[in-house]
């Protein structure tokens, strides 16, 4: 990846000072460590992080999770782990170590891991859960850990000849003719799972990860058809943009325009492309990052919403410096 140093020139506005009054304490460390670039040992970080560590630390449990559930979006395990390796904790500290064996312990026999089971069918699999255990896992300096690797092969076993990622339910229901969750493979589920691979440097270099940014890039331009029923539309139809899958939104939310759909497709290709080590010399990552740039509203902000515009910035970052603590979790 080419990195250069002028990032903040690329923007209509540095909402920086916004940011600091809007966000909650997580975004605003995240503000002074990646956007105003303050030291790890800067006494405001130093006390900020502190508390952080304290506040998450306080929600662990005694079987070493949170919420007694290995994945609960932010609320369980997996996120957690990941934000207590953000403000500077390691696999040798107690509350990691006690995280990550509880997350051993939630591996079914064929590789994926579960809610707080030991054992399940492919039917109880998923890949959303077991793509964040695998991320927690390899970030904590787990990848090479027996349980991992065969984590990984159960999760890579489910990519479609496109170099996309369907998932079990999803292709059970295909099968059934449902066409559930949508016609086409999609973007959403592979950036997830690209960015489970990005974790460690053998699957990062992976053909799996290969194939699935192939795909990735093959749909640059292209949007699809919202359509459930049978025969199911896969090819993508052309328009002015850069990346667009309407299931980046709730559902229900499929008559929001395209540029709304665009941009949080967009934002997320791009963080995980940057995970993965794709940079400036791309051209299709060149003009995602002037699609994104472009969204920008002349105050600084995207959306009006001070976490989307944090995140937004830290993908615009990662392509000209490297993120010292901010990292992409995925969904």
């Amino acid at each position: 990846m080419v990195l250069q140093q002028d990032w903040k020139g690329v923007l209509k506005a540095d909402p920086t000072d916004r940011l600091l009054k809007e966000l909650g304490k997580p975004g605003r460390y995240y503000v002074l460590r990646e956007l105003m670039e303050k030291p790890g040992d800067d006494a405001e970080v130093e006390s900020l992080r502190k508390e952080l560590v304290d506040e998450i630390l306080s929600k662990q449990l005694e079987n070493g999770s949170w919420n007694g559930k290995a994945y609960d979006y932010e609320n369980g395990t997996t996120h957690q782990l990941m934000k207590l390796l953000e403000l500077g904790l390691s696999a040798q500290d107690a509350p990691v170590r006690k995280g990550t064996e509880y997350l051993l312990q939630c591996q079914a026999e064929n590789g994926s891991f579960v809610q707080g089971r030991t054992r399940c069918g492919v039917d109880d699999s998923n890949l959303v859960q077991t793509n964040a255990v695998l991320m927690a896992l390899g970030r904590a300096g787990y990848g090479d850990h027996p349980g991992v690797a065969i984590g990984y092969e159960w999760l890579c076993g489910w990519q479609a000849e496109d170099g996309s990622w369907l998932s079990p339910r999803s292709r059970a229901c295909r099968e059934q003719g449902e066409g559930y969750p949508h016609p086409s493979c999609g973007i959403h589920a592979t950036c997830n799972t690209l960015l489970g691979l990005s974790a460690t440097e053998r699957t990062r270099q992976s053909q799996a990860a290969r194939r699935g940014t192939e795909f990735i890039l093959s749909v640059y331009g292209l949007k699809y058809d919202r359509s459930n029923e049978s025969p199911y539309a896969v090819a993508g139809t052309p328009f002015d943009g850069a990346w667009h899958e309407w299931r980046m939104l709730l559902p229900g939310d499929t008559n929001q325009p395209d540029s709304l759909i665009e941009l949080i497709t967009t934002g997320q290709v791009l963080s995980t492309l940057s995970m993965l080590g794709y940079g400036l010399e791309n051209d299709k990552v060149r003009a995602g990052i002037q699609r994104l740039v472009g969204f920008q509203a002349p105050d600084g902000f995207w959306l009006n919403n001070p976490q989307a515009t944090l995140g937004i910035l830290m993908t615009v970052k990662s392509f000209y410096q490297p993120l010292c603590c901010f990292s992409f979790k995925g969904h």
